[in-house]
């Protein structure tokens, strides 16, 4: 793979929506870097989780409690698919931030897992948690607003969107 294959699917991989004013929401702009919010929210949360976790007196926490934060951390995003007004905001740093909960959520979760009481219940949590995962993006890939923000663009999902031309690889790269 050359170079300039490689930094396309690298801006292609964290942004992963086209760069244009359709989908301001759903984009944070870092220097010539263009982000998936909610992607940068909820992996830096989890990031955020695993070193709350590993240096922090969160260790000390048992199962139930970890199992309690993980939990509340996640209503906001659960509100949001409900599409609740307040949650189902506009405003970039709320999306945000209920992103980067999820994250620190999923992270704690992950780590009450490991300190589970017995292997069943360790098992059903993490069977439980796949669960939910999945079912939230199936239930985002069946919305019938998946794609409104295209709606009223020339180029709906076409390859030659030019939100997508940051991403594109050039014609002369075989």
């Amino acid at each position: 793979m050359n170079k300039e294959r490689f930094i396309g699917l690298l801006k292609f991989s964290i942004a992963h929506h086209p760069v244009c004013w359709h989908y301001r929401l759903h984009t944070l702009h870092i220097g010539s870097f263009t982000l998936c919010l909610g992607c940068t929210g909820f992996y830096g949360g989890v990031f955020l989780g695993a070193v709350m976790f590993i240096f922090r007196n969160v260790v000390q926490l048992d199962w139930f409690g970890l199992v309690i934060i993980a939990s509340s951390l996640a209503v906001p995003t659960i509100l949001r698919l409900m599409n609740l007004p307040f949650f189902n905001s506009t405003r970039k740093y709320l999306r945000f931030l209920f992103r980067l909960l999820l994250g620190i959520g999923v992270a704690f979760g992950l780590a009450s897992i490991t300190k589970a009481p017995n292997v069943f219940i360790g098992f059903s949590q993490f069977i439980l948690g796949v669960g939910l995962y999945l079912g939230i993006g199936y239930q985002r890939i069946r919305s019938k607003d998946m794609w409104t923000e295209c709606q009223d663009c020339t180029f709906t999902m076409s390859f030659d969107c030019p939100g997508f031309a940051p991403f594109h690889l050039s014609k002369r790269i075989k």
